[in-house]
């Protein structure tokens, strides 16, 4: 049904596990009345399976294959992938600040809201650009100094890309990149 395909769609774009919060969040105050009996239909028929949550005090589901999750992903428009990317990465900015990872995850999810806007061959918001450049830039900083020097390329060229061209955070980036 509709109303159970949308929560997966919700799910999806938070991975393959997601979070009964971050459903809400993203699904907005005229699906949360019958949000969890639709979970637990969605359990009853083996799509997902209650998972252990990695966000505290919230209830935590996992989609029952990876196949499920990419096909759910795969059937949104780009132009609502971003969306949803930007208003994940928005709630897990004001609710998830007790993930060590908040950097690295958050900046993704901007990360692909930004790069959905230009396949689209739309101007992404310079805000949101710069927001997942930041958070990219953290990430890779925080990779150099456990001497992971492969992951922090990997974020601080991210990062690079998607920091507006004249600003000093890109040459900040690119001093980072450097050393």
């Amino acid at each position: 049904p509709a109303g159970e395909r949308e929560l997966l769609e919700y799910g999806a774009i938070e991975g393959e596990i997601f979070h009964l919060a971050s459903i809400r969040a993203l699904a907005g105050e005229g699906v949360a009345a019958d949000l969890e009996p639709r979970l637990a239909g969605l359990v009853r028929k083996e799509m997902i399976r209650r998972d252990p949550p990695s966000l505290p005090s919230d209830e935590a589901f996992r989609f029952r294959h990876l196949l499920i999750r990419d096909a759910t992903y795969d059937s949104l428009p780009k132009a609502t992938r971003a969306q949803l990317h930007k208003r994940f990465a928005d709630w897990l900015e004001e609710n998830g600040q007790d993930l060590a990872e908040l950097d690295e995850i958050a900046g993704w999810h901007l990360e692909q809201s930004v790069r959905y806007q230009w396949e689209l061959r739309r101007t992404a918001d310079p805000v949101l650009a710069l927001g997942a450049a930041e958070h990219r830039h953290r990430g890779g900083r925080r990779a150099a100094a456990r001497s992971d020097p492969a992951a922090a390329k990997n974020l601080l060229e991210r990062a690079h890309a998607l920091a507006p061209k004249e600003s000093s955070l890109r040459r900040r980036i690119g001093v980072d990149l450097a050393e």
